[in-house]
């Protein structure tokens, strides 16, 4: 999958391709070990209303 991103650099952008696969044996591996896992954690500790930074604050305490 071909996508577009940006790279930014002081004030200036610069847009550039980037591939990502989404469906390989790596992506597979990695959601059966840690990511369905992660994901219900953020899951359970984010609800509505809930500012920026303590949903960072969530998502770094699930990703240890």
């Amino acid at each position: 999958m071909l996508s577009i991103k940006l790279l930014r650099r002081g004030k200036a952008l610069t847009p550039y391709v980037s591939v990502s696969h989404t469906n390989g044996a790596s992506q597979k591996r990695f959601a059966e070990t840690y990511g369905h896992r992660a994901g219900a954690c953020v899951k359970a500790g984010v609800h509505k209303g809930m500012t920026q930074q303590a949903i960072r604050d969530v998502v770094r305490g699930c990703a240890r």
